[in-house]
Formats: C-alpha cells, structure tokens, sequence
C-alpha cells in the first residue's frame, strides 16, 4: 500500500482479540508499520464503548488501561500497554468542533476502553504515537456519524493524525457460538450466511464512494437488523468514511469471521 492512509475502520471483535491477532491482527501489524512511515503523529479513535449524553475527548497525557468487560481469561487483564495521550491535541480538536458549532467537552479523567487500546497493540506492538478517543454520543445516527467524521478528518489531516473507528463489521451477541473457533481459513461454510451477503454489500457500496448508502445502511442492507441489533458497533465505519478525503480509495483488509457470527473486516482510507 503506497498512498497515504487518512482513515481506518477497524473491527475488534472479541476482547479475546487482544491475544487471538490472526490474520486481522497481522494485517494491522502491516499497516501500523505505514503509518508509522508516513509520519503519522497521533491517532484519534472513535469506539462504541464510551457512550456519552455529549461529544466528549480524552485529555490526559496518559489515559488509564480499561478492562471493559467481564468473565474472560487473566491474562486479558494483565495487558496493561503504554499508550500516551494527546491532551494538547484534544484542545485544538475541540476547539475545532467549536468552530463548527459542535461542543466537545475534555476528559482528562476519562481511559482507553478496549474499543481504543486492543486495536493500537496490534497497530504497534512495539509503541507508536500518542491517541485521543471520542466518544460516541448517544443520539448519533449514520449521519451524524458521517458529517462529525468528515470534520474530525479534515482537523487531523492538517494535523498528521490518523482517524480511527472501531467497531465491528456485524455484531450480534445472540448469533455468536462461542464454542466455535474462528473460520477465516476454509471454514465459511459454518459461518451464518447473512454475515457474508452482509459484508459484501457494505465493501461495493465503500468501493463506490456512496456515502449516502452506508450512512443510511439501516434502511437499505441487507440483514442490517440481524447484522447490528444496536448501531453502535457500525457507527464508526460512517464515521471513518467521512474521515477520507473526497476520492478515496478502500482497501480491504484480510478477514476471519469468529464465532460463525462476528466478522473482523476492516478497511483502509487511502488518499
């Protein structure tokens, strides 16, 4: 991939994908190897698990590790990586925003939900630049998701900063058998066949640029509803096309499908 990336949507599964990379977390590895040579100076990333009344930022030099969920193996918890923050950037962005009349309160209390920090170990499992995360307010919709994009993106192109959202491609916790290991090599014949039409759908609408489809994907994909019983974890692939620059291109990252249900695709924004 020679072109400059703008903008990742990265699916980050399962909490157990910390530990579990596989091909999406090799594919990671690879492309945090290009941000780091295009200079990239920081990351702003958008996850679904810091939901807020408002548009809010993370603003300490160093935001906390946060185990964000319940029940699975210790060695989850002892992931404590280093990641600084960017409090002087998540001045300048909400200040930014302000300009666009969009308030964003500053978080200096708040840490890196799993959402922000599993992605960034696979992206530099050696350290990289510092991050800020937004949250995702509660009353967003794909269109929201798009038109704050599209202003968090031209802030962080004028800054080096490279926009992240993180969710997942489809998430549906009653689809998913957590018996069943991951299918990404010759096994998607297990997989639940809405995942796949589903996926397909969303890489030709990403492929042709149509930003009214995938901000309005609710009404128009098929199994949306199936695909994502609560939007929160499709928001930021909205956010993240509204982050590239006009004329972009999608590059299609290596995929496997976990649990027969939960899709780890992810895209690329390239100038």
């Amino acid at each position: 991939m020679s072109t400059t990336i703008h903008s990742i949507f990265i699916s980050h599964g399962a909490p157990t994908y910390a530990l579990e990379p596989g091909l999406p977390g090799q594919a990671l590895e690879t492309l945090g190897q290009q941000l780091l040579a295009q200079g990239t100076r920081a990351l702003i990333v958008l996850s679904p698990h810091w939901r807020s009344a408002k548009l809010a930022v993370t603003s300490h030099e160093a935001p906390v590790i946060v185990h964000d969920f319940y029940g699975f193996p210790k060695p989850l918890y002892e992931l404590k990586p280093e990641i600084c923050g960017a409090p002087e950037l998540a001045s300048q962005l909400a200040t930014h925003l302000a300009e666009h009349r969009l308030s964003a309160e500053l978080r200096p209390q708040q840490g890196f939900d799993h959402g922000a920090w599993v992605p960034y170990i696979h992206l530099f499992p050696n350290g990289g630049p510092p991050m800020l995360q937004l949250s995702m307010p509660v009353d967003w919709n794909g269109e929201t998701a798009l038109s704050i994009g599209a202003l968090v993106g031209e802030f962080a192109r004028n800054k080096k900063a490279v926009v992240i959202g993180s969710g997942s491609l489809t998430h549906n916790f009653d689809d998913m058998d957590l018996r069943a290991a991951k299918t990404g090599d010759g096994g998607q014949a297990q997989n639940l066949p809405y995942v796949h039409e589903f996926n397909t759908w969303v890489q030709e609408r990403l492929q042709a640029g149509d930003s009214k489809a995938i901000a309005h994907a609710e009404f128009d994909a098929p199994h949306f509803a199936r695909a994502h019983p609560d939007d929160d974890h499709y928001l930021p692939l909205p956010f993240t096309m509204g982050a590239a620059t006009n004329n972009f291109k999608v590059n299609v990252l290596p995929e496997d499908v976990r649990y027969k249900a939960l899709s780890m695709q992810s895209f690329a924004f390239t100038a």
